[in-house]
């Protein structure tokens, strides 16, 4: 059940953070306009983060950096196909303009709890604009690093 709710409060808060983005007017960039492109930018930790969308919207590539509990470094991960358009079930349906139309991702490297993992979720924004969460978990000697914040602009 946490799960479940967990989610659809992950939803809404998108759903909200649109509502805010976009309040400008019915008007919206297209789809392929909020996420294509190379972005780079930095972490509330001070580091680097930089991404691939390619021209069919797919996250590719990520590079991140971290710096917490000690340990520092950068972690890539190459010929990743990770959709930037979220599946997302409105009840009732259906989905509104807005909602349906956004592009956000999410990507973990490995299995959490199994060995150390590193996870990005990001929310593409209009103006070229694009922000999220990173969460590193069970880091060797350095432990979990939950909830770091970053942003990033297309370049």
């Amino acid at each position: 059940m946490w799960k479940k709710t967990k989610a659809l409060l992950r939803i809404g808060t998108v759903a909200g953070v649109l509502a805010s983005a976009c309040s400008s007017g019915p008007a919206s960039p297209s789809d392929s306009s909020l996420s294509v492109g190379q972005w780079s930018g930095t972490t509330a930790q001070g580091a680097s983060i930089a991404f691939t969308v390619s021209s069919n919207e797919v996250l590719t590539t990520i590079a991140v950096g971290y710096a917490f509990n000690g340990c520092s470094g950068t972690q890539t991960f190459a010929d990743l196909n990770v959709p930037t358009a979220p599946d997302v079930t409105c009840i009732p349906g259906p989905c509104s303009g807005t909602v349906s139309t956004y592009r956000a991702f999410a990507y973990t490297s490995r299995s959490v709890g199994t060995e150390p993992s590193t996870t990005v979720n990001g929310l593409f924004l209009p103006g070229g604009r694009a922000q999220g969460l990173l969460s590193f978990r069970d880091f060797p000697g350095c432990g979990t690093a939950a909830g770091v914040e970053w942003t990033a602009t297309r370049r």
